[in-house]
């Protein structure tokens, strides 16, 4: 994970700066339901930024990974559904958000390394989540760097350009067979469902 720091603090902002030059911030949370929708894009930071906005509300600020890929991990329970768009060798510095980037290359489906899937399986049971949108950066040398989580994220963009079924499996996992857990009730043995 590139070193991250969530602030309202513009001095510890400043000085994150000031330790890893080259930056990105991000929203840390989407619009207000009665708001318009509106998508906020990951920007680089520029040199001679002022952090003093930085009191007015969280902000995350994340080391840039210069990257040779985007890869979008969906896990749905147990599965794991990753897809890797490439970023163009000539691809500017400054567009780090794939979702504002200019077309290029396709979502393509892609397998997880070992030990990213153990890691991201240990994430989703430590947060009980059964849902995860997961944001990574590969980089030069195939390294996949983890950038956030994203409970709700959306996934129909990957499953058109890679044909993986991933709204059939969340279908099928809303729709599994709930496990039945022994309890008990005034001291008697009995199932819940």
């Amino acid at each position: 994970m590139p070193a991250t720091v969530i602030t309202t603090f513009p001095r510890a902002a400043r000085e994150f700066a000031e330790r890893f030059p080259d930056l990105v911030v991000k929203p840390v949370s989407g619009a207000h339901p009665q708001d318009p929708p509106r998508a906020v894009p990951t920007s680089r930071v520029a040199p001679d930024t002022d952090f003093s906005a930085v009191a007015y509300g969280p902000t995350l600020l994340q080391r840039r990974i210069a990257k040779r890929a985007d890869i979008r991990l969906t896990v749905v329970g147990e599965r794991l559904l990753a897809a890797r768009k490439a970023t163009a060798p000539d691809a500017d510095p400054d567009d780090v958000d794939v979702r504002f980037a200019a077309p290029g290359s396709p979502w393509e489906p892609v397998e997880v390394p070992a030990r990213t899937a153990e890691a991201v399986h240990t994430y989703m049971s430590q947060a009980e989540l059964a849902y995860g949108a997961f944001d990574f950066a590969e980089d030069a040398d195939g390294m996949w760097w983890f950038l956030e989580c994203n409970q709700s994220g959306q996934f129909g963009f990957v499953e058109v350009e890679t044909e993986q079924p991933i709204a059939r499996t969340i279908a099928e996992w809303l729709s599994r067979p709930i496990p039945e857990e022994p309890a008990e009730l005034n001291g008697a043995s009995t199932t819940v469902r």
